[in-house]
């Protein structure tokens, strides 16, 4: 699994009542397997990030998805935000591998 980010900076014109600058675009790419428990397990539409402005899932990351935001620092976040949820998939991907089989966990007293 890799996730490609790309940032980009577009000057504002004058003309731009609300400018949105700074962009990123960012996809993910997927070995088969992980490919393969995506689609076995319906993960598409599993939530990676979201805010009151977007959302972003495996499946429109796998797609490509495309930011643009009026400050740096909300960039910034956002693209940390999308970046920590794919190091999460790891795990993720893992605890599906484990449907099906018994999890013994032991504790002492």
């Amino acid at each position: 699994m890799r996730l490609i980010i790309h940032r980009n900076y577009e000057a504002p014109s004058r003309k731009d009542k609300y400018p949105s600058p700074y962009q990123f675009w960012a996809r993910l790419e997927l070995s088969d397997e992980e490919a393969k428990i995506v689609e076995q397990y319906h993960l598409e539409d599993h939530v990676l990030t979201q805010s009151q402005v977007s959302r972003d899932t495996i499946g429109s990351l796998i797609r490509g998805c495309h930011e643009t935001a009026s400050s740096l620092n909300l960039l910034m976040g956002n693209e940390q935000a999308l970046r920590g949820a794919c190091e999460d998939l790891p795990a993720l991907f893992g605890y599906c591998r484990s449907f099906g089989e018994n999890i013994v966990l032991e504790y002492s007293a």
